[in-house]
């Protein structure tokens, strides 16, 4: 995954950087006919809930399990209980104070491989929890225009698609 993309532009002899998260952001770019476009995923509630099917990695060892996982846009980071740490393989080596709902506790991360929908997220910073369910936080989803319709039960997920070849 390209961490930074350059598009230069001949707008009065300037050369513009961008990220690549940030070209939807970016109205220049459709007055200079580049033209993004949207892909949608649309997932329906699991017994209620906005769950995603996702797979993790341990980067080390490349041992792999799927989870479903709530997308929590109140955690900065992804979350993973002490069960599927031990089923990765993630040694607790990594300690730090982090602020959460009740007060600030010490927990353990490490770093590991996320996939999400068609996007592979690499180095990925996750916490560990004793017991609960996996979140997946700003650091992952911060990348994506997601919309929880709760009264239709339906998660949407946005995904700018970028041309390769612009004209």
């Amino acid at each position: 995954m390209l961490a930074w993309l350059v598009l230069m532009l001949e707008l009065n002899d300037l050369v513009i950087e961008y990220s690549c998260k940030e070209w939807v952001k970016i109205p220049q770019l459709c007055v200079c006919g580049i033209e993004i476009m949207s892909e949608k995923s649309i997932f329906e509630y699991i017994d209620n809930d906005p769950l995603v099917l996702i797979t993790l990695a341990n980067p080390v060892s490349n041992k792999k399990a799927k989870a479903y996982a709530y997308l929590d846009t109140g955690s900065d980071a992804v979350v993973i209980p002490k069960d599927l740490r031990v089923k990765l393989g993630l040694e607790m080596l990594n300690r730090a104070n982090v602020s959460a709902v009740g007060g600030v506790v010490t927990t353990w991360y490490t770093w590991l491989h996320l996939q999400f929908l068609e996007d592979y997220h690499r180095n990925i910073i996750a916490f560990y929890q004793d017991d609960g369910d996996v979140l997946i936080g700003r650091n992952v989803i911060d990348n994506y225009s997601v919309t929880f319709d709760g009264r239709n039960s339906i998660l949407s997920i946005d995904v700018a698609v970028y041309p390769v070849n612009p004209v």
